[in-house]
Formats: structure tokens, C-alpha cells, sequence
């Protein structure tokens, strides 16, 4: 439905160039490692002649009061702040929410909210996958991080993008806490090697979201510089020729250490366990923070990232929908298909801290993505034969994406009680030029009964793009809220959001004029919550906010108004062993109403070619469920993520009966559970040759595909993990994923493509370095 609608517009309207087929070989990744670990070890002499210059500087104590230390003491009122992060906490460090340097997978505070909260203080389900944790388990992508997320369902797409969704909806992105449009659904990332943490909500995020699905939100938090010299980098190698090394330096730039930076350098080579397949990629990411007073930060940052990625659409299923065992290296499609999507980001941060605790703080991001998809795909076969139809495809698509988030929060001190309070505003751009074009069996003949796993398909078949759009959405919105503190235990979170929003539509090929295809202006998006400290590590709670969601569906009279939807949750939260270890307990029920269904008395006459299926807002859905999450540490040394997920989805209302009181969502199973944990074999004062052990689990119960028919069932996939930590600078790990080389599908699709096969047993070495 609406997901899979969303995938086949981008799918259709294309995003990514023509791309060079060379590959690096084994040997010159060696080489690409060789220079990053050589960049990661040279420069910390370097960087600590330049630190050096002011041996009293180094003395002072507020150089050990960066936002990595654990110390919760506060700093004093007169120290430089290290980074803007650190400077959004002066005075509340207890409540530091960066986690680079911790060694923990508990954070003190969340700064998606603006007020910097603590977990136990969020009246909704939100989760936060740490530094450590990702070094630990090895995650290089954002689809691998996002998979250890309690709730998430990372759905793959082939090309190095991804579907994302939670409590059955699409999840949206923000950068640094700067709501995006767009930019993950089906979309290119940057290696997590430039993050410091994901903090993931679950659930509606209307408030600082506007426009959305009730999925919930992603934050990528950027790494930040820090006031003292540090160098890390890693080196890793294995299965299916499968390279990754990064490089990551901090430290001050001036003796004065009013200026700061940041320099991180990612690099993928690999093949795949399918034929024909490959991908590589780099990101280079730089930030400076300039202290212009004791109380005023600038951070400016910039972030490129070049990728070729071969288009892989998956394999076929029989006609009834059943699993045909393909060999798991199975590759359908031509070899020469490439998904090319370079893309660089600018953004910057102004934040100055006023007295009495209050702040300001003003950010702004630019990305541009240039993307550009050549492929070709199954769209009909006789499986007996092993003959079928294809499709050739070309799209290129130009996103460009802008956005600015101002706001101030600060205390009120009134009748004995301090009460918090946040008024901002947004803007967020997403302007689109994309059009596509493919050719098929019909009109051209030598694409039809070709051998499915060996076709002759010429690369000289792709189609000329004739139609080109320019698709501009932006929405703005103002909110505010208020944390009232009713009694010391009890805390009543009010806020609200109006929301404006408008999608327009030109054929640059015709030079036609804009077409204002939906406009929405002031809309409300209220937001409740009620938080009791009922003892004083465990808190109650319960929230109720609303959402809206445009669609991209045409009635006669152009899009349909937008979906409009309610959750209401609550729960449970507490922290133990002196704050260590988060344990929450949720429930949820989310209904959204004006979903689009199809109009069964109208013939295709909708959308901007007047050609498409008519529909009808009239669709009702229900999402409701359970989350139970487990994350800290339990004892000295021994770290775990443990969390189990239910979900029921359904459809009350459509205009097809037969599909009410069934599942909504696809690749969206009902009952999902995941599990890491990691001991370490040794005292954290011990640095010198300790052993660990890392285990995982993720299990879930049965999904079906695009296709209702295209079904699986559950499924237990395990990993392991050794690793040796020689001295205190240098660490090896070895991960085995896949232990029982489970054969299924970790995602399915129709009977013609978008079905992809989990990777078989792998492996991967790891030696990693911190200076």
C-alpha cells in the first residue's frame, strides 16, 4: 500500500547516474587501509606538537571537562565549552547526551526534545543506539545501526537504500534536530562513522516533525570536536571481499582552544553473496566549532559522500507466491545496472547560553544528492522454462534539501517549583527534479523469453527521458511546550504544533506552469503528557498527540487531503544500578483515518497525467502493541540491548472487504525480538591483554510481501563476536553473522522482484585503534 505507493514513486521517478564499472582490487584496499591507519597514527603526532604550544592551557582543568569524560561534576561558569553540545548541557552535565567516549550504551539525556531530558522523563517510547554499542557489534551503515533499534524494520532495496518503519508506518529523519521532508525513506547515508548517536522515537513526532507518518523519528547526531587531542581509526576485512576502514581526529586548532575540529574519513569496498554485485563508497566529514565567548558557540560543518552501488531488484516467486529455493547467489537483472548518488552536505549552529539557564539555539542544513539509476527487471516468467519478460529502466532524480530549526528553552522558577519551557519554529524544503523512462517486452522484442539468470540485455536499450518534473514541498511550522511540575514527582508536558505545508508540481518539459497539488495552512498538532516518579527510579507515564500525513494518491479533484491520525501511549520507565541500566515497559494504539483507497466507480483518470487510479480518503487503520526494552549494563564489564516488540496492524476500513481485519503493513512482523550483549573479561581499569565475548539475536514471527501472497515464516538469525584488546590503544574483534547460516528473506516483495534472499554465514575481522 501506501509505503510500497511511496517506494514506486521514487522507484519510477529515479535517483542515481550512470556509474564506471572498475572495481579496486583486494590489493589496493589493502593499500586505501594502509593509508587511513597511517593517517590515524601519524597525525596524533602532529596535532600534539600543534596542542603543545600552551603547556599551561593543557594544565587547566577545564580541559578534562569535555563532553566524552563520565564525570558529572559540573564545570565552572568561565570554562571554554568544547563543543556545542557540551555547551547546551554547561551547568547540567549530569544530563551530557553525547556518548563517544563513555564506554556505555546508556545515555544521560536525549536532546531530540530541545529541553535535553533524560529517558525516564519523555512521556513516549524513544531508544538510543550509543558509539560504544556501535563499535562493539561493528555497524558501518545506517541500515545496519537502525536493525539493533528496538521496533525498527530495515526493509533493503538492493542498491544500498532502505524502507524504514516501525509500529507499521514510515519513519522520518532529522539531522542534528532538524526535521527533513525526506532524505531515508529509499534513500543514500552517510557511514555512521560521522555519528555520535541515533536517538530513534517511536510513535507520532508531530510536534517537531510536522508532516508525517506515525512511525516516529530517526535524529543522526553528528560527532563534535572536542578541546583535547584524540585519534581513532579502524580497519576491517571479510567475507565477499568485504573492506571498510575509518579514520576519525578531534582536537583544538589554536592554542587558545577557542577553536576546534573534527576531521572523519569512511571508506566501503565490497562485493556481495548475490552475483554481479558491488559497492563502494566514501564520506568525508569536517567540523568546526568556534567558542566566541564563554557563552557562544559557532559550529560549521561540512559532509561529502560519493557511492556507485550495483541495482539489484531482487528475485521471483512462483505465480502462487511460493519461495522457488533459488540459490542464494542468485542474481536476476543486467549486470551493467548501477545506482550513482553523490552527495555533499553544509550545515551550521549558532547557540548562545543567556543567564538563569536559559538558551538559544539556531541551526540550518543544505544537502544536495544527485542520483542517477540504470537497471533492468523480471516483470513476467514461466518458471518451468525459466524464460521471462523484462524491463529496462532509467531515472535520475535531483534532491535538493534545506532546512533551518530556531528555538529558546529555558527554566521558570514559580511557586516552589521550576518549570521548563520551549518556543521554536521550522522550515523544511525538499525540491525535487526527476523524471524516468523504461522500455519493455512489448515495445521492444529482444527483451521478451530471456533466460532469467543469464539474459542478453544491451545496456544500448535504455530509453531516452522525455519528462522531466520540478516537485518543490516545504512546510513551516511553530511549536512550543511546556514541562509544569505539578509535584517533585509529578510532571505534566503540554505542547502543540500549527503546521503548514504545500506540494507543488511543473513539467519542465512542456514548460508548463506550477500546479499547486495540496496546500495545507495551520494545521494543529496538539501533544499531552503526564510523567510520575512514583518512586524515584521508576517513573509512569502516559501521552496522547495527534499527526497528519500528506498522500500522494489523486482523487478527481486532485491529492487527497491528508491522512489524520491519534496515539495515545503509556508505560513504564525506570533506571537502576546508579543509573546503568534503562528498562522500559510501553503500550500503544495509533488510529489514522482519510487513508487513501481505491475508487473502484472510476475509471484511471486521476494524477498529473490524468492515467492513474482514482482513490477515495476514506481508508481507516489501527496500529496497537507492546515494547519492552532492557539496555545498560548489568554487572561490571557485561553490556546488553535486549528488547521484544509487538505489533498488530490492521485495516478496519477499505474499499476492498475482503481486506478488512488484516494486516496493513508488509515486511512488518508481528512479534520481533533482538538481543546483544557483551562481556568484558576484565576490570575497565585493565588495558593491557583482555579478552570479550558478544553474542546476538534477532528473531521474528511471519510476514508477508507487496504481494499478499508472497509470504514467509519465522525466523531465528544469531552472531557472535571474540574480541582481544592487545594494549590500550589497539583492539581486534572477530563477528560471525548468520552462525546457523539460516536460509530467508529479509525482504519480500511480488512474484516478479523485490524478494532478497538474508546473507548466509560471514565473517568479519576488526582491529581497531584509539589514541
Amino acid at each position: 500500500m501506501q509505503i510500497e505507493g511511496m517506494v514506486r514513486v521514487k522507484q519510477t521517478a529515479g535517483r542515481v547516474k550512470a556509474q564506471e564499472k572498475s572495481r579496486l582490487t583486494a590489493g589496493a584496499l589493502c593499500r586505501y587501509g594502509v593509508f587511513l591507519w597511517s593517517v590515524t597514527a601519524g597525525l596524533p603526532v602532529v596535532a600534539a606538537q600543534a596542542a603543545d604550544t600552551d603547556d599551561a592551557a593543557k594544565k587547566k582543568p577545564q580541559q578534562h571537562q569535555a563532553s566524552q569524560t563520565k564525570t558529572d561534576k559540573p564545570a565552572p561558569e568561565n570554562d571554554v565549552p568544547d563543543s556545542v553540545e557540551s555547551l547546551v548541557v554547561q551547568g547540567e552535565r549530569h544530563k551530557n547526551a553525547t556518548t563517544d567516549g563513555t564506554g556505555s550504551y546508556v545515555v544521560k539525556a536525549v536532546s531530540m526534545s530541545k529541553m535535553l531530558m533524560r529517558l525516564d522523563e519523555i512521556p513516549q517510547s524513544v531508544s538510543v543506539l550509543s558509539r560504544q554499542q556501535m563499535r562493539d557489534q561493528n555497524l558501518n551503515t545506517v541500515d545496519d545501526a537502525l536493525k539493533q533499534v528496538p521496533g525498527i524494520n530495515v526493509n533493503l532495496y538492493g542498491d544500498g537504500t532502505a524502507g524504514i518503519t516501525s509500529r507499521g508506518y514510515a519513519v522520518t529523519p532529522q539531522f542534528d534536530g532538524v526535521p527533513s521532508t525526506g532524505g531515508l525513506q529509499m534513500s543514500q547515508q552517510f557511514d555512521v562513522a560521522i555519528y555520535d548517536r541515533l536517538e530513534v522515537l517511536r510513535g507520532p513526532n508531530g510536534m517537531f516533525q510536522g508532516s508525517a507518518p506515525p512511525g516516529g523519528s530517526v535524529n543522526f547526531v553528528r560527532k563534535r570536536p572536542l578541546d583535547h587531542f584524540k585519534a581513532q581509526g579502524s580497519f576491517s576485512g571479510g567475507s565477499w571481499n568485504n573492506f571498510h576502514a575509518d579514520a576519525d581526529v578531534t582536537g583544538p586548532l589554536t592554542a587558545s582552544k577557542r577553536v576546534t575540529g573534527r576531521f572523519v574519513l569512511a571508506g566501503t569496498d565490497r562485493d556481495y553473496f548475490y552475483q554481479n554485485a558491488h559497492d563502494r563508497r566514501w564520506t568525508a566529514y569536517a567540523d568546526i566549532d568556534v567558542h566566541i565567548t564563554d557563552h557562544t558557540t559557532l559550529s560549521l560543518m561540512a559532509i561529502g559522500q560519493k557511492n556507485d552501488t550495483t541495482r539489484f531488484m531482487g528475485l521471483p516467486r512462483a505465480a502462487n507466491g511460493a519461495d522457488l529455493h533459488l540459490s542464494r547467489n542468485s542474481f536476476v537483472g543486467a549486470d551493467w545496472g548501477q545506482t550513482s548518488s553523490p552527495m555533499y552536505e553544509l550545515g551550521g549552529e549558532l547557540e548562545h547560553r543567556f543567564g538563569g539557564g536559559w538558551r538559544v539555539r539556531l541551526s540550518g542544513r543544505h544537502r544536495v544528492t544527485d542520483t542517477s539509476m540504470h537497471y533492468a527487471y523480471l516483470n513476467s516468467y514461466t518458471a518451468a522454462q525459466k524464460k521471462g519478460n523484462f524491463v529496462v529502466a532509467k531515472s535520475l532524480i535531483r534532491d535538493v534539501y534545506d532546512g533551518a530549526d530556531l528555538y529558546f528553552t529555558g527554566p521558570v522558577h514559580l511557586l516552589n517549583r521550576k518549570h521548563d519551557l520551549l518556543i521554536g519554529a521550522n522550515y523544511d524544503s525538499d525540491v525535487m527534479t526527476d523524471g524516468g523512462a523504461t522500455v519493455n517486452s512489448r515495445t521492444n522484442t529482444s527483451l521478451a523469453g530471456l533466460d532469467i539468470f543469464a539474459p542478453v540485455i544491451s545496456s544500448a536499450l535504455e530509453p531516452t527521458i522525455t519528462t522531466m518534473y520540478r516537485e518543490p514541498t516545504q512546510q513551516a511550522g511553530i511549536y512550543g511546550s511546556a514541562r509544569i511540575q505539578i509535584l517533585k514527582s509529578l510532571d505534566l508536558m503540554l505542547g502543540g504544533r500549527l503546521s503548514f505545508y504545500e506540494y507543488k508540481y511543473r513539467n519542465l518539459s512542456t514548460n508548463g506552469p506550477y500546479v499547486v497539488s495540496q496546500k495545507n495552512n495551520a494545521v494543529p498538532t496538539p501533544y499531552l503528557g503526564l510523567v510520575w516518579h512514583f518512586v524515584p527510579n521508576i517513573a509512569a507515564y502516559v501521552s496522547f498527540t495527534d499527526t497528519f500525513t500528506p498522500q500522494s494518491a489523486y482523487s478527481l479533484s486532485g491529492r487527497l487531503k491528508p491522512v489524520l491520525g491519534q496515539q495515545i501511549e503509556g508505560g513504564l520507565k525506570g533506571d537502576f544500578f546508579n543509573r546503568k541500566l534503562n528498562v522500559t515497559l510501553a503500550g500503544y494504539r495509533v488510529i489514522e483515518r482519510n487513508k487513501a483507497i481505491e475508487d473502484g466507480d472510476l475509471d484511471p483518470i486521476c494524477g498529473r497525467s490524468h492515467t492513474s487510479t482514482c482513490y477515495r480518503a476514506a481508508g481507516k487503520v489501527r496500529s496497537q502493541g507492546a515494547e519492552i526494552e532492557m539496555i545498560g549494563r548489568l554487572l561490571p564489564g557485561w553490556d546488553i540491548n535486549a528488547s521484544y516488540t509487538y505489533n498488530d496492524n490492521v485495516i478496519l476500513k477499505n474499499s476492498d472487504a475482503s481486506l478488512v481485519g488484516q494486516a496493513y503493513t508488509p515486511n512488518s512482523p508481528k512479534h520481533l525480538f533482538k538481543l546483544w550483549t557483551h562481556y568484558r573479561f576484565a576490570a575497565p581499569e585493565v588495558t593491557r591483554n583482555v579478552w570479550s565475548v558478544g553474542g546476538g539475536v534477532t528473531a521474528q514471527s511471519g510476514t508477508f510481501g507487496t504481494t499478499r501472497t508472497v509470504t514467509q515464516g519465522s525466523y531465528v538469525v544469531a552472531s557472535a563476536q571474540v574480541g582481544y584488546q592487545l594494549r590500550p590503544e589497539l583492539n581486534i574483534t572477530v563477528n560471525v553473522n548468520n552462525l546457523s547460516n539460516t536460509r530467508y528473506y529479509q525482504r519480500l516483495g511480488n512474484v516478479n522482484y523485490y524478494n532478497y534472499y538474508g546473507e548466509p554465514r560471514n565473517f568479519m575481522a576488526t582491529v581497531q585503534s584509539v589514541f
